[in-house]
């Protein structure tokens, strides 16, 4: 009986055989679209219980879904059956989008939002189309955010493209919001937000007065997930904000924050105050070093009580409360990232032979707060041990290097690269003070002066920490003391040698010691993976933290 049923559902669905011409997919798709808007406008018009009735004859002969049973008897909207490639063939998107990942988006979705998805889809995209949007950009869009499909282009996708649009953001990075956060497509407007932010963009800002629209559309390209804030309400967005100003926060420390994370203005003030609390209870906090963390790892106010605890009363058990409390003072990211990274990095730099790393942490905890288990630390700790003009271990490149880790191979080892490529090594200094006043007191000259002809000294500092202009300029002066030494004749630079930049995009590439140097550096990853603790290196954690880290250096913190 079941199956005969099912059977008169199915010929009432695909009615009297049709010629052959108006048997295409997308005829048929146009069919299933017109039935289902007069499913929708019958149980629309439909008086409340006669209007149950008409929903539940419709599920029980003529639809292939069964309607959704809410409580209280009252029957959900009618969820449609649709062929996913058929619709993205449809939408001229075939091949641009995947049907599983769309069937699935669209499963999250109640019947009446489905069956406007069918209804406007095609419509939409062209209006998007209209707008610069792509084909891959709008495959992706349509598969991760159909509810963006499910109304008339002019009542919702065309007004909230619009409005980001308008703030200097392309079609496709305005895609790119609703990609990553689907549920913005529920907003009606994000215009009662957008007024209320650009103008705290254009007052936080030292951006040469460009206007708070350009700014907060600045904040959207470098983190579209941000267009969650435009999501809220004015009134909740001001009273988050004036309740930082109480804190003690500038506008300026505001905007700063909003740029490594949008999640500070989102919480409400009470959440904020349970958060402090904790701080509070377990290191013994005060307001001020609360608002601190806030100014600086704001990413802090998108953790849980539960966790933020967690990571206080861990820090406490290994340090002390007092010791705790200095270094998240210092290092305020110790309570923003996973215990797993500073656990991880004691236990690599006891592997690497640091005597006392308690001694290192009360000098830089915050190099706590970097990842030791990623072949780039590996590969600048090489670096040093290997091209240092004096003997250095592993060991003693944390202790007095640790702070330089965290800089990209390329910059740091590919500059020391550079540097032995031009026979100029032999400049790098220890203590690059030390031996300017050595060479001042064999001249006879004072110690506190500098000297006209003094000699060109390079620190492991300069190295790491010069911007490319002040890096090649030190080089050129480098050079050019090495040719008067050589030859006796003045020469601004050396014309024959490269910039540090052209060098770094070319020959380092190509160079054996670099390659050689990566290779020692995933093995050096390797082995330590072997002799580090299980729970510091399993494989789903250490992604979890790396994205973590990632985001973090990202953001500048």
């Amino acid at each position: 009986m079941a199956s005969a049923s099912r059977a008169v559902v199915a010929l009432q669905l695909r009615g009297p055989p049709m010629a052959q011409a108006h048997s295409s997919p997308a005829h048929q798709l146009a069919l299933q679209r017109q039935r289902w808007r007069g499913l929708v406008r019958s149980s629309r018009s439909s008086s409340s219980s006669s209007g149950t009735r008409a929903v539940s004859a419709v599920t029980d002969d003529a639809v292939p879904a069964p309607a959704r049973q809410h409580r209280g008897g009252s029957i959900a909207s009618v969820v449609p059956e649709f062929d996913a490639q058929q619709l993205l063939r449809e939408m001229q998107l075939d091949g641009y989008g995947s049907a599983d990942g769309l069937s699935a988006s669209m499963s999250k979705l109640p019947g009446i939002r489905q069956q406007g998805i069918l209804q406007h889809g095609p419509q939409v995209a062209a209006h998007l189309r209209g707008l610069g949007t792509g084909s891959s950009e709008l495959g992706s869009l349509f598969c991760r955010c159909p509810e963006l499909f499910s109304r008339p282009a002019e009542e919702r996708a065309g007004v909230l493209f619009s409005q980001l649009m308008g703030l200097g953001l392309s079609a496709g990075q305005a895609a790119r919001c609703f990609e990553l956060h689907p549920g913005a497509a529920g907003s009606i407007s994000f215009a009662p937000a957008i007024a209320l932010l650009a103008p705290l963009q254009a007052a936080g800002s030292k951006d040469g007065g460009r206007p708070g629209e350009q700014l907060l559309g600045d904040l959207l390209k470098g983190d579209p997930s941000a267009v969650r804030l435009l999501q809220h309400g004015a009134e909740a967005l001001q009273s988050n904000m004036n309740n930082l100003l109480q804190l003690g926060l500038s506008k300026q420390q505001v905007v700063k924050a909003l740029h490594q994370s949008w999640v500070l203005l989102a919480h409400a003030p009470e959440r904020l105050v349970k958060l402090e609390a904790v701080v509070q209870q377990e290191l013994g906090a005060n307001r001020q070093l609360w608002v601190k963390m806030l100014a600086s790892q704001s990413r802090m106010a998108g953790c849980s009580e539960a966790t933020l605890k967690q990571r206080a009363q861990a820090l406490v058990v290994e340090f002390g409360k007092e010791e705790a409390c200095r270094m998240v003072d210092v290092a305020p990211q110790l309570l923003a990232i996973n215990t797993v990274v500073w656990r991880r990095a004691l236990a690599v730099w006891q592997q690497c032979g640091v005597a006392d790393r308690r001694a290192v942490v009360r000098s830089t905890p915050n190099l706590l707060g970097y990842d030791w288990l990623h072949r780039s630390r590996m590969a600048n700790l090489r670096a040093l041990q290997r091209w240092l003009p004096w003997d250095v271990s592993a060991a003693q490149v944390i202790e007095c290097y640790g702070r330089y880790m965290n800089r990209s191979p390329s910059t740091l080892a590919g500059r020391l690269l550079y540097l032995e490529q031009l026979g100029l090594l032999p400049l790098l200094m220890a203590d690059k003070l030390a031996a300017k006043r050595e060479w001042r007191l064999q001249q006879g000259l004072s110690v506190s002066k500098k000297a006209a002809g003094e000699p060109v000294f390079i620190s492991v500092g300069d190295v790491a920490g010069f911007t490319a202009a002040r890096f090649d300029s030190l080089v050129d002066s480098a050079l050019s003391q090495q040719q008067q030494h050589d030859d006796g004749l003045v020469s601004s630079s050396s014309s024959s040698s490269p910039s540090f930049e052209a060098f770094r995009k070319g020959r380092l590439l190509q160079l054996p010691a670099w390659k050689q140097l990566l290779a020692q550096a995933e093995a050096d990853v390797v082995e330590l993976e072997r002799k580090l603790p299980l729970e510091l290196v399993q494989k789903e954690l250490g992604r979890s933290v790396r994205a973590e880290l990632r985001a973090r250096e990202q953001a500048g913190c």
